[in-house]
């Protein structure tokens, strides 16, 4: 994969004890989202990866991500943007369940204070974001998944898998989309994953060239995320079949040329 980071990326730490290696293509399709050479909505970042699942089993634990997000908060620079395109979920449309990890919400919010970006992946159960960990925090800028095939009247439609919630920050394009696999070769995939690390991307190509506020989310005429948002058009999201969104707000982060 050198052809799509160069010297870019590099691996700070592996759960494993292990040197990082993606065994699945999960970890590398998201990086290529970011910032690969080929689809990367920022070509020129600098990505680190922090292996968190467990061998190749894309599975891993709370105390792990809460471990992840402490240490950013105490080591990281300022206007760090950190991706996780992982979640908790009891499975599609089991919705009357909820999940929270204090832990990791208390993690998350340390790393926020500390200057640190952090998106993250609304989740693939068509549940609200409310009901999950890292998903109802405002700490964390929420992605949810469009399906840019269904387009109705030159609106993107929600992807029937994506999460709803008022706290989602934005929509992305989540379905079929064009990444690159561990083994180099091109792929397409779906998830608000992939949704996700576009966000990621376009935060660092926008911290490119305003890095000093960047290294200040909390910087007192608002938050990076509103700055972030306010980018975003209104009313350009509905239902999957067609009717205006609801539970969450129409917003879409204009697409860039894949």
């Amino acid at each position: 994969m050198s052809h799509q980071f160069g010297n870019r990326a590099s691996v700070l730490w592996d759960v494993n004890g292990g040197t990082g290696a993606d065994c699945i293509g999960h970890g590398t399709q998201v990086a290529s989202a970011v910032g690969g050479a080929t689809h990367g909505v920022a070509k020129g970042a600098t990505l680190i990866v922090a292996k968190i699942t467990s061998g190749c089993t894309g599975n891993s634990d709370t105390a792990t991500w809460a471990l992840a997000f402490n240490w950013l908060a105490a080591n990281a620079p300022r206007g760090t943007i950190v991706n996780l395109s992982s979640g908790l979920s009891y499975g599609l449309n089991q919705c009357t369940y909820t999940a929270y990890v204090q832990a990791v919400e208390d993690a998350i919010v340390a790393a926020f204070n500390a200057g640190i970006i952090v998106v993250v992946a609304a989740g693939n159960d068509n549940c609200n974001t409310i009901n999950f960990t890292p998903t109802r925090i405002p700490q964390a800028f929420v992605v949810g998944a469009t399906d840019t095939s269904r387009l109705a009247n030159g609106r993107d439609a929600k992807a029937s898998f994506s999460r709803t919630g008022t706290n989602i920050s934005t929509f992305a394009p989540g379905q079929t989309v064009p990444l690159l696999n561990f083994d180099g070769a091109p792929i397409t995939n779906s998830g608000t994953s992939f949704s996700a690390p576009y966000l990621a991307g376009m935060f660092a190509v926008g911290c490119q060239f305003y890095f000093p506020y960047c290294q200040d989310p909390l910087n007192s005429t608002g938050t990076i995320y509103e700055a972030l948002r306010s980018v975003g058009t209104i009313g350009t999201v509905v239902n999957p079949d067609g009717t205006p969104l609801t539970g969450a707000t129409s917003r879409f982060i204009s697409r860039l040329v894949w």
